[in-house]
């Protein structure tokens, strides 16, 4: 662990460190740009009332005009740039991995609303958005993952309600003959979740407790439908590995939980996350290497335990 954490802090200052000062450099030329727009648009909103003449109001116009569009242009490029930048650096750290290989990644790209609610995880997604599909094996597991930002309407409000908003993975369980589903859910959001629960009660899932761990049992909620022996399915080791996460979380302080389900041959794990990573600010500096940290451990996170189902077939 401590190897790992060396070599990552290494890759850091010498591939990622790097970059972010680029990125920081052009903050800085962009909030330059800003403050002197700002200056020479109050002169010539002086100018105007001063003079008072329309034709030359609409003279300056034009020029103001064109390099408000400008200006907008260059911040949303920075905006656009700097994770993809970041999170390319982080996969080609991964990728060195004997265990990971990365075959792409988009940006723009998400896992589709269909396959979110195939997990049976979530029941709902009126408001539906994703970013940076990455594709992927775990050994020999073949995965995609991207963030995801999904509501629904409100059953009581006319509002929309927040119903995930963290990192989504979806791999093949690489068991064939695997019938019925399983289903794992936070105790702590089970109000939450109340209606994910109901619709699997509906395809014949059930609270079990064999095959357990008593420690596991008091953070999560396992349903199974009857076709599925939980010892085949959910090892001793998958369990403690998110018990291991799970007690991180709480040791930093921060609010993340992990659901899961086996549905067929497919694998659904969701890391809920408490707040956006690797997001830029225009007005403040963004070289943290706390932030990236993070965001590279809960990456690993996930592949470490489809790692865990990967052992297991």
């Amino acid at each position: 662990m401590q190897s790992s954490y060396h070599n990552f802090r290494l890759f850091y200052n010498q591939s990622i460190h790097p970059e972010l000062l680029n990125m920081e450099h052009r903050r800085m030329r962009l909030m330059r740009l800003l403050l002197l727009s700002g200056l020479m648009l109050v002169g010539v909103v002086v100018l105007q009332v001063y003079l008072s003449i329309f034709a030359i109001t609409l003279a300056l116009f034009i020029p103001v005009g064109l390099w408000i569009t400008y200006l907008g242009f260059r911040i949303q490029v920075f905006y656009k740039e700097f994770k993809p930048r970041v999170v390319s650096l982080l996969l080609d750290f991964i990728d060195n991995d004997v265990n990971f290989s990365f075959e792409g990644y988009d940006p723009k790209g998400f896992i589709p609303p269909e396959k979110f609610l195939e997990s049976r995880i979530f029941t709902a997604c009126d408001d539906y958005f994703g970013e940076d599909l990455i594709r992927g094996q775990v050994r020999e597991t073949p995965f995609e993952a991207c963030e995801l930002r999904v509501k629904e309407f409100s059953e009581v409000r006319s509002q929309l309600d927040l119903v995930f908003s963290g990192i989504f993975l979806v791999a093949d369980y690489q068991r064939w003959d695997m019938h019925g589903g399983v289903l794992g859910l936070p105790d702590a959001y089970r109000k939450y979740l109340s209606r994910s629960e109901r619709a699997f009660h509906l395809e014949g899932g059930r609270r079990v407790r064999e095959g357990i761990l008593p420690e596991f049992e008091v953070f999560f909620d396992t349903y199974a439908t009857s076709q599925v022996r939980i010892k085949d399915v959910i090892s001793e080791e998958f369990q403690k590995a998110i018990l291991r996460f799970r007690q991180h979380f709480q040791e930093v302080g921060r609010e993340k939980e992990i659901y899961f389900s086996i549905i067929g041959d497919k694998i659904y794990i969701a890391l809920r996350q408490d707040r956006n990573l690797l997001e830029p600010s225009l007005f403040i500096n963004n070289t943290s290497y706390e932030v990236v940290l993070e965001f590279y451990e809960d990456l690993k996170l996930l592949l470490e335990l489809v790692m865990e189902v990967d052992a297991m077939n």
